[in-house]
């Protein structure tokens, strides 16, 4: 009989892709990876240190999640359903380039979310979640702790001015721009015979963005390109 039943489960497992769904547990899987996933965002937005604008990227955590608990969840009890999977993502390209490996990181962190919920790993899914929050804010707080005292995201706020065949000196744009920002810090200088290229940290009120951005407008031609990249986001 028990030789029966165990013969029955395989042939299931390998041959049989009409699988009953307990929805009680998958709609529970559903609401902790939306949960889990919005804790994620909100770490990634307080503690991340990405030059790309972290709200627009940290809006695919959540259907990220989700859909990653959907797969687990309809493929964990059939090598069919599995193995259709592997195929269907062998001719897909994901043609999305990750520019910093913080961003990596978080993807994974979500897509390890969902399949733990999509496997009913409850427990572990919400302990391990809070476990990894709470060792970045910890990170997070004693990387601030040995910073420089004066409070600005240097990952985050950098000016670049690009100047071609001497068109004008540093000193005249940084003398104009100045007086909108709170602070400004140089931190690399390339300097070549027919270009030069400088880095700064900045910081800057939110009521001088337009102020900045003006006079930046006014030295920017074919030999000045000046970008500013921010916590929300580039603008160039």
């Amino acid at each position: 009989m028990n030789e029966n039943i165990s013969r029955q489960n395989l042939e299931n497992f390998f041959l049989n892709s009409n699988i009953q769904i307990d929805f009680g547990n998958f709609f529970l899987a559903l609401l902790l990876s939306l949960i889990l996933s919005l804790v994620v965002k909100f770490t990634y937005l307080k503690v991340g240190r990405a030059l790309n604008d972290k709200d627009y990227f940290s809006d695919t955590f959540i259907p990220l999640a989700l859909i990653t608990t959907l797969v687990i969840t309809v493929i964990k009890f059939s090598l069919a359903l599995s193995l259709g999977l592997v195929g269907a993502l062998s001719i897909v390209r994901f043609r999305a380039a990750i520019k910093e490996p913080e961003e990596l990181v978080y993807l994974f962190f979500v897509i390890a979310i969902g399949l733990a919920n999509g496997a009913n790993q409850f427990l572990l899914s919400f302990t391990s979640t809070l476990i990894i929050v709470f060792f970045l804010f910890i990170r997070n707080y004693f990387k601030n702790k040995k910073s420089d005292e004066i409070n600005f995201d240097s990952d985050s706020n950098i000016i670049s001015i690009n100047i071609l065949n001497d068109a004008i000196k540093i000193d005249t744009i940084i003398n104009d721009i100045k007086n909108d920002l709170k602070f400004l810090k140089l931190k690399s200088v390339n300097i070549e015979k027919s270009k030069s290229n400088y880095i700064f940290w900045y910081e800057i009120d939110n009521n001088r963005v337009l102020s900045l951005l003006n006079k930046i407008s006014v030295h920017c031609n074919e030999e000045i390109n000046i970008s500013i990249y921010s916590k929300s986001g580039a603008f160039e």
